[in-house]
């Protein structure tokens, strides 16, 4: 009875300590000098998350990371520190034509130079007429016909002063299609204007475009080089006649087929049987 009550009176004891410790924490949190403008951190049973702590009204406003527009002006404001350029520049040696649509693109090179072994030759690619590895662009031989040529330069350095526009053809007839200024990208070939002493053929022609210096000429850097790459094809139409005599003969390769057959006929009939003969007898005997 006695170890009963002292029991009780430590569990009391107990239950009155703990309510004190609960109900003087709020207490104890209000006791603690907090900073100028700072608000103290709330109570851990409320269920609310702890704020951040604010600074006092005495700091410094933070400045922007972007820079700030002045009212009333379209125009960003400019910073300390002046951004990249990043758009290509231009050298000033740099004088290569690099592709030419037009004139423009070579009329200001010089017309002679001496560049050193790292300077590529120009080069000419044809826009038109372009054919592929086994297909070559295919003309019909006609007066009123003509064959447009659209050209553009690479890697060029030394403006041509002329150029030449030439075909080889069959037996290594060649024709002078145009004698041109050195800019030019582009020319026609009049199929009338072909001489009536050399008329064209049907056959492959070999296309050449090169300068003053001849379809001969070295490829030097910075200097156009010969180009020979292109070829061509010519046909010459002929009207469409119906075939006939006593030669022509729509149904005589049905009639010689149908001739074989008669003909092979028995001979495959005793073809067949001798083989099921033969392949029993030697199933005979290898029994």
């Amino acid at each position: 009875m006695h170890l009963r009550r002292r029991l009780l009176s430590v569990l009391l004891f107990a239950c009155l300590l703990s309510s004190l410790v609960v109900n003087a924490e709020p207490l104890l949190m209000k006791r603690v000098p907090q900073a100028e403008g700072q608000q103290p951190p709330a109570a851990s049973g409320d269920g609310q998350s702890q704020q951040p702590p604010q600074q006092s009204g005495n700091n410094q406003q933070q400045p922007s990371a972007a820079p700030q527009q002045p009212s009333g002006s379209g125009a960003p404001a400019s910073s300390g520190v002046n951004p990249p350029n990043t758009a290509p520049q231009q050298g000033g040696n740099n004088t290569a034509a690099q592709s030419s649509g037009g004139q423009s693109g070579i009329a200001g090179l010089p017309t002679s130079g001496s560049f050193g072994n790292t300077i590529y030759p120009g080069t000419v690619t044809f826009i038109e007429p372009t054919g592929s590895k086994s297909v070559s662009p295919l003309y019909r031989i006609d007066s009123r016909e003509n064959v447009t040529f659209r050209w553009e330069f690479q890697s060029l350095r030394v403006r041509p002063v002329n150029l030449t526009l030439a075909a080889v053809g069959p037996q290594s007839a060649t024709y002078t299609i145009a004698q041109l200024d050195g800019a030019a990208t582009s020319a026609v070939w009049h199929l009338s204007d072909v001489p009536a002493e050399t008329p064209l053929f049907n056959g492959m022609y070999q296309i050449q475009l090169y300068d003053q210096r001849g379809v001969s000429a070295h490829p030097d850097p910075g200097y156009l080089a010969p180009a020979t790459r292109l070829t061509i094809a010519f046909y010459n139409p002929e009207s469409y006649g119906p075939m006939s005599g006593s030669d022509y003969c729509p149904t005589c390769f049905y009639d010689a087929a149908q001739r074989i057959g008669h003909s092979f006929a028995g001979l495959g009939i005793a073809f067949g049987i001798a083989c099921v003969t033969s392949v029993f007898f030697i199933y005979g005997i290898l029994n």
